[in-house]
Order: C-alpha cells, then structure tokens, then sequence
C-alpha cells in the first residue's frame, strides 16, 4: 500500500528537471537518496499524529489541537490551496503529455490540460462512475513500466551519460539554491508517503509494525527511484535527460524506436490521469470538511443528490483551470511545495506540544525529539534555499498564509 500510494505522477515528470539543476549524475542521485531518508522521517512522525488524531482527516486538525482554532484554518485553507495547486500542475502535466501524443506544439499543453481538467471535473460532478478500474490498471502498470525501463536501460545502454554533466552545473554556494530547488521535485514526488499514515491504526502493535513497514516500502521505492535515474544517465546523455519532460519514454525510444516511446508516453498519460482523477475527487471534499466545521463559506458543505459535494467541487475546478493557464509545471510545483514546507513544519511541531500534554499514544515516532527536529531542520534548509533561489515564490506563499491569517479572524471562532 505504501508503494502504490508514493509512487504516482511525479517520478514520470520530475527526474528531467532535477538533472537540470543539479547538473551532475551523482549529485541527482544524492538527492533523490536524501529525498527517500527524509520521506522515512516524515512517515512515522505523521504515523503518531495519525494514531493520536484518528478522526482527523488532515492537518487543520493537528494544528487546531495543538495552537487554536486560528492556526487550525490557516494551515487547512493553505493546504487547501496546495492540493488546487497540484491539481492544475498535474492538469499541464496531462496537456504535455497529450499534446505530445497528438503532436500538438508545446504552447498547446496548458490548453489541453484544462481540456482534461474540464472533462473530469464534469465527470465527477455528475456523479458519474469515473472508472475505477482505470486506478488500478494505473497502480499495476506504472509499477511494471517503470521497471521494464530499469532493466531494458542496463541490458542495453552504454553509459554515456555518467561521464557528462552540465555547463551550467551548480558549484559552491550556488549549490545550495539549486539542491532547494530540485529538492521541490524530490519532494513532490515522494510524497505520497503522507497518506500511508491513515493505516497506522488498523495496524497490528503498531509500535513495531510501523516502523518495519515504512521502512520497507520507502526502501523499495527509494531503490526504484534510483535505479531509473541511474538507468536514465546509462542511456542517455545528461544535457538530454535534463531537458526531457518524459525522460522514461525518451529512453524507450533510444533504445527501442518511436514507437516505444510513444507507448510508453500512452501509459504515462493514463497514469497522470488517475493521479488527476483522483485528486478532483478528494480535495473538494477536503473544503466540504473544512466548511462544515464552520472553518469556510457555508456553501461549500452543499453536496447534490449523488452524494457530490457540487459546490466545492465547482470552485475547486474553477480556480485549478485559472492556474494552469497562468503558470507552468515547475511555477507550479514552486509554489506547492514551497506551502508544503511550511504546513508540513506546522504540523510536525504539533507533534512537540500534543507530547508535553499527553506523552502516551498508541504509536510513538522514534527517536524523539530528534527526528521532529531533524526533519523541521531539513524543510527549514529548503525554505530558505529556495528563498535565495526563488525569492518570488516564497514572497507569495507568505502571502497566501498571511490572508489565510486574515480571514481567520472572521471563521475560527465557529470552530467546533
């Protein structure tokens, strides 16, 4: 469950822009091995959070438990705006990836990508059965894919792209910003290991379980994680690993023809498409929680007779398709993680205060308090890379919790 559940959209579209800025095979590798360690930190530390909150239903709750219901709606509509946000990041992803199927020009792949964002949101407003078999054939073939990649990459390549690195390569304290920012891509694609923590409590002695288990599963998609790039710089030069947005489907072709490739650009359209489905199906229903909690617009907890919430899922939409047509992918992708790290850090100091309350749960994080202070360290390191690097973005995610500060003021006493 922990595989399925990390390994999703982000390692088909990202490992190209981390080769980018990083501009050397083994500083890429790094990062991704850096990335799976840091996914481990975070997966037990949200493993208590989940034991101690098991009705939560997101971090709003961690925060509200612990700092007020202010900081409760802060960090609920922030992290509302991060699953729009990806959503619409996801949507490009899906217009580049038709659009190359098509042969469409690549100033067409935000336009198809609200193409798609339009369709599915129609899709599941009415209620309509969005097909689960197409999230399960996805959950298989994205699995059984990518490592055909793997081995075809060291059956046949001839490691050219090893001894290569980029002009452009990052050195001294340039290396900093640029490890923030490839780290963003890291981050996104590991990140699924969040939602593993919903099982902690239908775990058996979860105490020793869940340790194995996380560790096991973040093990395994860590190796898979690096054995593609490794295979990726194996066929491949790496000035065109970093410039590809498929990297996969570009090896396939090198080694076994166009029609490889094309293929293998079908099965990863078909995979961000699940992706895509189901985050339109599960944020509006994160604004339908948070308005029925008396943390939103009372409108937003409509839902219609197919048990839709309509209402959220109609503004979610909306504003998705407004922002894939006014950023790119990796604008996009900024500006989410660049969220996450700072509800993520909320969140896992929570962690701190429910502790000094009450020092018993069914699940304890290891090793505390060094590794809440440990992974809190990391995001802060990657905050402020990226605040060097990408001062822009971060001004705007400041703001966006700022006004979420704001508004706070006239919903966090309804709080219930």
């Amino acid at each position: 469950m922990v595989v399925g559940i990390m390994v999703g959209s982000g390692i088909f579209r990202t490992p190209g822009g981390v080769a980018s800025q990083l501009g050397r095979p083994g500083l890429t590798l790094f990062a991704w091995l850096l990335g799976g360690v840091v996914a481990f930190m975070g997966s037990v530390i949200f493993a208590e959070l989940a034991t101690r909150y098991p009705r939560a239903g997101g971090k709003y709750v961690y925060a509200r438990e612990t700092f007020g219901p202010r900081m409760g709606f802060v960090v609920g509509w922030v992290e509302a705006v991060v699953y729009i946000a990806a959503i619409a990041a996801i949507a490009v992803v899906c217009g580049e990836y038709l659009g190359r199927l098509v042969g469409a020009p690549d100033t067409a792949a935000q336009w198809l990508g609200v193409a798609v964002l339009v369709i599915f949101t129609a899709i599941n407003l009415t209620g309509v059965a969005s097909g689960r078999w197409v999230q399960n054939i996805a959950t298989t073939l994205k699995i059984a894919g990518l490592v055909v990649v793997v081995i075809a990459a060291f059956a046949r390549g001839s490691g050219i792209g090893w001894t290569s690195s980029l002009p452009s390569a990052p050195r001294g304290t340039a290396l900093f910003g640029a490890m923030a920012v490839a780290f963003q891509a890291v981050v996104w694609s590991y990140y699924g290991y969040l939602d593993g923590g919903k099982i902690a409590e239908e775990v058996v002695d979860p105490s020793k379980s869940l340790p194995r288990i996380y560790l096991g599963g973040i093990t395994l998609v860590t190796t898979l994680y690096l054995l593609l790039n490794a295979a990726y710089v194996h066929v491949l030069p790496l000035d065109q690993v970093a410039a590809s947005k498929l990297v996969a489907a570009d090896v396939m072709t090198a080694l076994f023809g166009a029609a490889a490739g094309e293929v293998f650009v079908a099965l990863s359209l078909l995979v961000v498409i699940a992706s895509l489905n189901g985050n339109i199906f599960v944020t509006p229903r994160v604004l339908f929680g948070l308005a029925r909690e008396g943390l939103g617009p009372a409108e937003l907890a409509q839902v219609n007779k197919g048990g839709t919430p309509w209402a959220a899922m109609t503004w979610v939409g909306a504003a998705a398709m407004l922002l894939a047509l006014t950023g790119t992918f990796d604008q996009l992708l900024s500006l989410t993680i660049t969220l996450i790290l700072i509800i993520d850090s909320i969140a896992v100091l929570s962690l701190v205060v429910a502790r000094r309350r009450n020092p018993e749960a069914p699940f304890k994080t290891p090793l505390y308090p060094a590794l809440p202070i440990v992974f809190v360290g990391v995001y802060a390191a990657l905050f402020v890379g990226t605040a060097v690097a990408q001062p822009v973005v971060v001004i705007v995610s400041l703001g966006v919790m700022v006004v979420a500060y704001m508004v706070s003021f006239a919903y966090s006493s309804k709080d219930r």
